[in-house]
């Protein structure tokens, strides 16, 4: 039984880097925030970084600079240097003071609310330090449930998939491929997320008929941007939600994809 596989009545609902629309992204503000509008179970789409002294972080920029006080780039700099910098103040000054979080931090907020995080996988060449670094952790604090694993790199889920089993992975894809359902089972997959501008070509069907989970995110912007030429995107997928063609919805905005889904129920 696929883990991620859900129905319209429990289908899951995220933030993409927490709750970035309304907070820094990737803290524990930001994933906080999240879980105050779509409660328990909330899914946190992440990214992790190691820093040049090995301690996991989530952070997405190769470099600390457009979302810290700081500059540099992230695996030259330890976690004393990275863990010193203001990672609240670029979004606003209520949030001055935020820091960049480890991953171990971020398990233990997730264990205290009920949050999962879908970590991006933004660490490459390395499987074999990430891996039993992630290995470790994740035994330690016996988090496993509060994980998937996702990326680009498809080779890299099937190697974690083979190294830590037990934590779903997600494909990221950027196109549409000719048979997704052949590459996720290659892969090793639970999961393929699709652009929500290709979500209506279909794959998503074809997906569920083998036995993948589907998920898309909502990008902060699009749907206004579209409205202004007559394309009612949430109102699509509205209707990809009562058709049962969505197992996980993650929007920048976590209020708007609560508010889709709760419409979506009737």
């Amino acid at each position: 039984m696929n883990p991620l596989r859900m129905t319209v009545e429990n289908m899951r609902l995220g933030g993409h880097r927490g709750h970035s629309a309304g907070a820094p992204e990737n803290t524990l503000a930001a994933f906080r925030k999240a879980f105050e509008y779509a409660g328990p179970l909330t899914t946190c789409e992440t990214d992790l970084a190691m820093t040049s002294d090995g301690e996991l972080i989530l952070m997405h920029d190769k470099t600390v600079d457009r979302t810290t006080n700081g500059h540099g780039i992230v695996d030259k700099m330890t976690y004393s240097e990275i863990s010193r910098l203001d990672a609240g103040s670029w979004f606003d000054n209520a949030f001055a003071g935020e820091r960049v979080p480890l991953l171990r931090d971020a398990l233990e907020l997730a264990r205290d609310l009920g949050i999962i995080y879908q970590l991006e996988l933004k660490i490459y060449d390395r499987n074999e330090i990430l891996f039993s670094k992630l290995r470790a952790l994740i035994d330690e604090l016996a988090c496993a449930d509060l994980l998937q694993f996702s990326s680009f790199d498809y080779v890299q889920l099937k190697a974690v998939k083979e190294a830590i089993p037990e934590v779903p992975t997600v494909g990221l894809m950027h196109s549409r491929l000719i048979d997704p359902a052949a590459i996720a089972r290659q892969a090793n997959l639970d999961a393929m997320n699709i652009e929500v501008y290709h979500f209506p070509s279909g794959e998503a069907r074809q997906l569920h008929d083998e036995g993948f989970a589907v998920f898309t995110y909502l990008p902060a912007g699009y749907h206004e941007k579209l409205m202004q030429y007559g394309v009612d995107v949430e109102a699509q997928i509205v209707q990809w939600v009562r058709d049962g063609q969505l197992d996980q919805l993650l929007g920048d905005n976590v209020a708007q994809v609560t508010r889709l889904r709760d419409v979506a129920r009737g």
